[in-house]
């Protein structure tokens, strides 16, 4: 196991470092400092190198996307509506960026943030970063993230908090997977669900969870392709939708490999995009499938979500895990 560290470029006079870390099958992933962001996962499949996720070459495509490509979302992922909450009866009113509801965190979240890195083991790198009072969050809030490689081909995201007010925590990885240099449609989707997240038109939790029919049953392998079909009748041209999920969360596959999700949240938002070409984007024609796993999207608003509330003094871990697989 390899870890290489280079320089990527600069943003607001920081520098920002790209970490490389190589296993003994020659599979690769490279993180960023900026946002710590995923910028690559690269595998070698019969001498020839195969990327299975969107990514950029050059910094200033990271910090000009509204993607989010392969950034740390956070210090909440998702949406969070009105931009309020409430802990223990004190009602926190936070700046929106979606209306009059805040997504990810706002425009100072951690996909804004440089973080600081350093290459913990042979198949490791480690970001920390401490945001405060950012957009209204309360608190001061130490962040680290670890990302590791193993020799099975086994990529791990863990999410440490620590904060000395209590806060929310529910950050998540906005990675876009393709398995297949840009034919989506094509690849096959399992979700080992059986409920998601009714949505109202500005894409909050109305707070129902509903049981997956349709378009939006991927309890079996399905193509994605076929799933945008079904969603034509109901006027809708992309999946965004957050789905219920436990432990392996789901599998993407072509034929010749596949990607298995885990998580130790309960939630994985699915958003089908063209991050990079923008015709595509325009024409709804989708290059890749961002998967975000984390706590269902608003859940301080709805009981029955999940816990995101990190307390004062506490400290919490969450992992993602994403194992490729060469199929016969």
């Amino acid at each position: 196991m390899v870890v290489v560290k280079k320089y990527f470029g600069e943003t607001d006079g920081k520098e920002v470092s790209l970490y490389k870390i190589t296993n003994k099958n020659q599979t690769s992933i490279s993180v960023l400092s900026y946002a710590a962001t995923w910028q690559n996962f690269e595998v070698v499949e019969d001498g020839v190198k195969h990327s299975l996720i969107e990514h950029f070459d050059n910094l200033n495509d990271y910090v000009k996307t509204p993607y989010e490509v392969g950034k740390t979302i956070g210090r909440v992922a998702g949406r969070i509506t009105k931009s309020h909450f409430q802990i223990n009866n004190v009602d926190y009113q936070l700046t929106p960026n979606d209306g009059k509801n805040i997504i990810h965190s706002g425009k100072n979240g951690l996909q804004t943030q440089n973080f600081d890195g350093t290459v913990d083991s042979d198949n490791s790198v480690v970001f920390t970063h401490t945001v405060a009072g950012e957009d209204g969050f309360p608190g001061e809030l130490k962040v680290k993230i670890r990302y590791a490689l193993s020799d099975d081909d086994e990529v791990s995201i863990t999410y440490s908090g620590q904060t000395n007010h209590d806060t929310l925590f529910n950050p998540s990885c906005h990675v876009y997977f393709d398995l297949d240099d840009g034919n989506i449609r094509q690849q096959q989707l399992r979700i080992n669900a059986k409920h998601f997240l009714d949505m109202d038109s500005e894409k909050l939790p109305t707070g129902k969870m509903l049981a997956v029919t349709n378009a939006y049953d991927f309890k079996n392998f399905k193509k994605i392709g076929q799933g945008l079909k079904q969603l034509k009748p109901l006027d809708k041209f992309e999946f965004d939708d957050a789905y219920v999920v436990h432990d392996k969360a789901a599998t993407l596959k072509d034929s010749q490999r596949a990607v298995d999700f885990y998580t130790d949240r309960n939630g994985l938002v699915i958003f089908t995009a063209s991050p990079i070409d923008q015709q595509r984007a325009g024409a709804n024609d989708y290059s890749s499938i961002a998967m975000e796993l984390m706590t269902l999207p608003d859940a301080i608003n709805h009981e029955d979500f999940g816990n995101t509330i990190l307390q004062a003094g506490q400290k919490v871990s969450y992992t993602n895990k994403f194992k490729y697989r060469k199929l016969d």
